[in-house]
């Protein structure tokens, strides 16, 4: 296959494998995602799809990273309060339903959260807080019918003392509205037209019908793309010789004109451009995402290929979280890795430096959060000359073994063993790391 493809999953993005773009709405249905034998992963809305014996994640409950909303949601909304009086009244009841599902929401786990949300809607139909989180779940998943009807039925039951919600309910509607119209496939908007826009290092190709729905699209995109660059450079210390070409669709303009190329259902792929089935309208975390693709093909255009994976998606997530002002691995995090420590069950960094492929799920969680601490280790020992020569190094042809060894004084194994101690440092005791509480 000549080209990468993926569909960024709800909560948590599994492990990315570098120079892929992602969006996180399928148009149906579930989202499943495996890797192939040569490392490329590959998703779609179809279980079927995926080969007899592939690593198959039906990931509507994966927890490895945040949630990639593209609408710029961080899972805020309305939580009810404990009514006073008898504990065992109806109210009282979903009052716990939704605030255990919004835990349930940040620990990753969607089905769980939205099986309670709907129950509390069949216990109290007249309560709105759950109708706001089911329309949340829902438009993640592309579900724009049910999200609307979830909002609706939100505002017809939500009183004064949700005014701000009310308001902010109103707008996601509209938004809703564009989103529907982009993803409608039924031919009648006519051929895909092209609006081009450029800046000195980038070259963008813009889906007319986006600029319809958002006027400032081109703008908005731009400005993202020219701050990843900025922050890539003053990182890595390393930018793309000529201007990077992307592409951005909508929904059914993506899939009329890319559907010939895979034969799975994708929304995204990078074929020497980044090619995104985007949403309407550009948001904060659009702008991380394109940080984090940016920083994947500065490193392909480096290195002349994705290897190691390791430091490849370590790198995107640094530059990500500095995006969203966010550490570069949380003590959560690091506390999860000490117990794979205690029980033997680290991954070394040379079994993940050709592909993360093969990997169950636990796996392929572990290894994420290995990539992203050993690069904030490395980003601790190193400055922005030396990282860029790390990537110089390797594009010449050097082994991982050999660059590490001039840049750090140690090879791949002896990394492995300095971040483990690290980390050993922080959590002496299983215990210790156990009782962290999420950050």
């Amino acid at each position: 296959m000549s080209q990468t493809a993926r569909l960024e999953v709800p909560l948590r993005s599994l492990v990315l494998i570098a120079c892929l773009i992602a969006v996180p709405l399928t148009l149906h249905g579930e989202t499943f995602v495996w890797l192939d034998e040569q490392g490329v992963t590959h998703f779609s809305d179809d279980p079927k799809a995926a080969p007899s014996g592939a690593p198959l994640d039906g990931n509507e409950d994966t927890h490895v990273d945040r949630l990639r909303a593209l609408w710029g949601s961080d899972r805020t909304g309305p939580v009810p309060r404990t009514p006073e009086g008898n504990s065992s009244s109806a109210e009282d009841r979903v009052v716990r339903m939704v605030r255990g599902a919004v835990d349930d929401l940040e620990r990753g786990e969607g089905a769980r959260a939205s099986a309670a949300l709907r129950s509390a809607t069949r216990v109290d139909p007249r309560r709105p807080e759950p109708y706001w989180y089911l329309a949340d779940i829902d438009r993640q998943r592309g579900r724009y019918g049910a999200a609307i009807e979830h909002l609706s039925r939100f505002l017809a039951t939500a009183g004064p003392s949700l005014e701000p919600w009310r308001k902010l309910a109103k707008q996601r509607l509209i938004a809703l509205e564009d989103e529907q119209k982009l993803a409608d496939e039924d031919g009648s908007r006519g051929p895909l037209r092209w609006i081009a826009s450029d800046s000195p290092h980038f070259r963008i190709q813009l889906d007319s019908d986006l600029s319809k729905v958002s006027p400032d699209f081109a703008r908005s995109a731009l400005g993202y793309l020219d701050a990843a660059r900025d922050e890539v450079s003053s990182q890595i210390g390393v930018a793309p010789l000529e201007p990077l070409g992307v592409v951005f669709y909508g929904r059914a303009a993506y899939s009329k004109a890319n559907a010939h190329r895979f034969s799975f259902q994708t929304v995204g792929f990078f074929d020497g451009r980044i090619h995104v089935a985007s949403p309407a309208h550009p948001s904060d975390e659009l702008r991380s995402l394109l940080y984090h693709e940016y920083t994947h093909a500065v490193f392909r255009e480096q290195t002349g290929g994705d290897r190691p994976y390791w430091l490849n998606e370590g790198l995107a997530e640094q530059i990500e979280r500095m995006a969203r002002d966010e550490p570069a691995s949380t003590r959560s995090e690091r506390a999860a890795l000490r117990s794979r420590i205690a029980s033997g069950d680290w991954i070394p960094l040379r079994q993940l430096a050709p592909s993360f492929s093969g990997l169950s799920n636990d796996d392929a969680r572990a290894a994420y959060l290995e990539a992203v601490v050993t690069v904030e280790w490395m980003a601790e020992r190193t400055d922005r000359a030396t990282r860029a020569r790390i990537l110089q190094r390797i594009g010449e042809g050097r082994s991982i073994d050999q660059v590490l060894h001039e840049t750090l004084g140690l090879d791949t194994e002896r990394l492995d063993l300095a971040v483990q101690a690290r980390i050993l440092d922080e959590f002496p005791s299983v215990d210790a790391a156990t009782d962290i509480a999420p950050d």
